[in-house]
């Protein structure tokens, strides 16, 4: 049976589908959104998190990094940005200053795990896979196939730049598809994301047509300030959806920008480009949705996530 590299598991999780959820982050994304507010699930590779505030100084993890890549400073723990991902420092830390992400299961393993949750998700909760991008991991058919017959909702989270013939087997265990499109122009998608959409606009008429047959999709758009906010990209995503078949769609999210997750980028070593940019306006992505609306594409259109409430705003 395959294995595949877990990045974490979120319990009690009412954002990811319907009802209670139990999601799983797999590690690895093809995509590089500079907004991204899981950095830590973009590599393939196991990394390690530095966590500087719970360091207690006692240097254990000095003497058992295989690289000497950690050093006690006057100035505090500085580590080398050669890390192999051994997690050899997280195992030996008292504190949790080092939070290994990446680790590899077995894919019976993981399913047992993740079942444990049932007794929570009542009668519409479930099972969400997600990343990164969970589909560039091959056992994730496997996985979601041992969930199906475990009588368990499954809900797949994907970016849709994934191979084709992976997506149709993986449909097959699946009830309900959380498809992200980000932006409706494919140069500006390249510029963001680092690919183009064809790829995702293709696997997309595969979700479309499957959805129609039985199951269930809900697209998911992140409203990022600067670079997705606009009706221009809207009006092109709702272009996008008008032209797949009738029904297909039952419910479109706009994802409002996300600024909480600067701290991961710090305990990465990496610098973040939204740092500093503070929530949307609640009104704006009221304005969004009402242009959505007026194109008819799907019946259920809404925004997520947190805003700033305007001055003229009373809820």
């Amino acid at each position: 049976m395959a294995s595949v590299v877990l990045l974490d598991i979120q319990r009690m999780s009412s954002e990811d589908g319907p009802g209670l959820r139990t999601t799983a982050f797999l590690k690895g994304c093809p995509l590089n959104c500079p907004w991204c507010h899981n950095p830590e699930s973009i590599s393939f590779k196991p990394q390690v998190l530095w966590h500087g505030t719970r360091c207690i100084g006692c240097a254990g993890c000095v003497k058992v990094c295989p690289l000497h890549g950690i050093e006690l400073k006057p100035g505090g723990l500085e580590r080398s940005s050669a890390c192999i991902g051994c997690f050899a420092c997280c195992e030996e830390c008292p504190a949790g200053a080092h939070e290994g992400k990446g680790h590899e299961t077995e894919v019976k393993a993981l399913a047992r795990q993740l079942v444990k949750d049932r007794a929570y998700w009542g009668k519409d909760g479930g099972v969400t896979l997600s990343g990164g991008e969970a589909l560039m991991q091959e056992g994730m058919v496997d996985l979601l196939c041992i969930l199906k017959f475990a009588g368990v909702h499954t809900a797949l989270d994907t970016c849709g730049f994934v191979p084709a013939a992976r997506l149709e087997r993986a449909l097959a265990y699946t009830d309900l598809v959380l498809y992200d499109l980000k932006l409706a122009d494919p140069v500006e998608h390249k510029e963001l994301t680092g690919v183009s959409n064809a790829v995702i606009l293709d696997n997309l008429k595969t979700v479309a047509a499957w959805a129609v047959k039985g199951g269930r999709l809900w697209i998911r758009t992140p409203i990022i300030p600067g670079a997705t906010d606009s009706a221009a990209n809207i009006s092109g995503i709702a272009a996008i959806l008008n032209a797949l078949p009738e029904g297909a769609v039952e419910r479109w999210e706009l994802c409002a920008f996300n600024n909480l997750c600067g701290a991961k980028y710090k305990s990465l070593g990496l610098s973040w480009a939204y740092e500093g940019i503070p929530l949307m306006e609640k009104a704006m992505l009221e304005a969004l949705v009402a242009l959505a609306e007026q194109t008819d594409c799907c019946p259920n259109i809404r925004w997520t996530g947190a805003a700033q409430r305007t001055a003229d705003s009373t809820s």
